[in-house]
């Protein structure tokens, strides 16, 4: 067996958390643990409410335009395919451990990829920053983490929803408090991007974290036993294919329901294509026969995917030894053949310049702050009183009941009392979210 070999058993062995311990489970040709873990995520109320949240443009009522459900999905229909490709990679070297297939890769990449924006807040990255600016203000939030350690203060003065799906998936779904969905190592460890938590991100080139203090147990148990812990933790190989996935999707599709919503024009499509229209080949006969732009940006959608997959394949093998060794530097995509990236480049840039700053999605991003504001206006001083052991007022009282089995028990401190209030709020819909906040302020509807 080579020595990639070796690394690959270890990388893709099936452990996962059960209710006695952890226990390293055998694959099967029916439903290996990899499917399970697919399955768990698809069948979890946290993924079916993604339906209802945002993916780039907040409350669209053209049910043409992706929501983060359809984009997670997309994503991982992107991710398997190049998780088949690297397993192809690694088999062509003689590196494909024992019981293993490249289809087994595809399966966790896939699985990973379905899960990877699942702990987003509503109203995506506008909530984010509305949760982080709340708790940086000392007026507000930051009265409230002057009794908590540093380390403890940056989640949520760095609230992300990478960190908040970690928690999700092992904490909150399914078995509460008791190892979330107990997903397999390998699709854990694929899930995370940034492996290190919010106190060590602070002061960072990213400043991006995968998890928070209090799942450090967790993610050193996974990364530990996966060999991603020598001389510091590393990424997992098969994550670079997640955010791979993760990107060629948004930046491909956020293009597609910009046009839908006339933020910016099929020709601007074409316009950002220009690196690629002569390896694509296009057919602008049948182009032309389509009966819409919505049809046209459809094809061209496809067959780019189908092209940057192909890419990023080759792109892996290349980068095969780097990426095995953690010597490779930054993404998958900052090192794709240079007409896919330049085609990504010339994407990225029109999201930013024209998607990012349409009007509607800036008032819409506005409204949010006062919307997050009156949330945790009422729930963080409700939680620090109780742990205070100060008299609750009755709107309080009524704002912890609301939260139900999310509320804060006895048992939580300070510290993770209020992640329970970001549980809760994180969890909501951008449809509930707004109708809550309404009702805080007291405006029916």
């Amino acid at each position: 067996m080579t020595v990639h070999a070796e690394q690959w058993q270890k990388l893709l062995a099936p452990h996962r958390i059960t209710g006695t311990g952890t226990c390293c489970y055998e694959l099967s040709d029916d439903r290996n643990p990899f499917l399970q873990d697919y399955d768990r995520i698809v069948f979890s109320s946290s993924f079916r409410r993604l339906a209802k949240k945002t993916q780039v443009h907040p409350l669209s009522r053209n049910d043409h335009i992706h929501n983060r459900l359809t984009h997670s999905l997309e994503v991982s229909c992107v991710g398997r395919s190049l998780g088949i490709l690297a397993g192809q990679a690694a088999a062509g070297r003689g590196d494909m451990p024992q019981g293993f297939t490249p289809v087994h890769f595809g399966q966790i990449v896939q699985a990973a990829c379905l899960a990877h924006d699942i702990g987003n807040p509503p109203f995506g990255h506008a909530g984010e920053s509305a949760i982080q600016d709340w708790f940086k203000d000392e007026q507000n939030g930051g009265n409230y983490l002057k009794e908590l350690r540093e380390y403890e203060k940056t989640d949520f003065k760095t609230f992300d929803g990478n960190a908040q799906g970690f928690r999700l998936i092992n904490r909150i779904e399914n078995n509460k408090d008791r190892g979330g969905f107990r997903l397999t190592f390998p699709v854990i460890a694929a899930l995370v991007k940034y492996p290190n938590s919010s106190y060590e991100a602070v002061g960072s080139d990213s400043k991006k974290f995968n998890y928070y203090a209090a799942e450090k147990n967790i993610f050193c148990q996974v990364f530990e036993t996966l060999g991603l812990s020598c001389g510091g933790f590393r990424r997992h190989p098969l994550s670079y294919l997640l955010e791979a996935a993760d990107d060629v999707c948004y930046r491909i599709i956020d293009m597609e329901d910009a046009r839908e919503l006339r933020i910016i024009s099929y020709e601007d499509i074409l316009d950002v294509l220009e690196p690629l229209k002569a390896a694509l080949n296009i057919d602008e006969e049948k182009q032309k026969a389509m009966d819409s732009d919505r049809r046209r940006a459809g094809f061209l959608r496809a067959q780019l995917i189908s092209h940057i997959v192909r890419s990023l394949g080759r792109t892996f093998e290349d980068k095969y030894a780097e990426i095995m060794e953690g010597r490779l530097e930054g993404s998958l995509l900052k090192h794709a053949e240079s007409e896919v990236a330049d085609y990504l480049e010339r994407a990225k840039r029109i999201f930013t310049e024209k998607i990012l700053n349409n009007n509607q999605k800036i008032s819409l991003e506005v409204g949010a702050y006062n919307l997050y504001r009156r949330l945790l206006d009422v729930f963080i001083p409700a939680c620090f009183k109780v742990k205070m052991n100060r008299s609750l007022t009755y709107q309080e009282e009524r704002a912890l009941h609301l939260m139900g089995v999310n509320a804060p028990t006895h048992d939580d401190d300070l510290y993770q009392s209020y992640l329970r209030v970001l549980d809760f709020i994180s969890g909501m819909t951008d449809d509930y979210a707004t109708f809550i906040s309404r009702q805080f302020s007291g405006t029916a509807g």
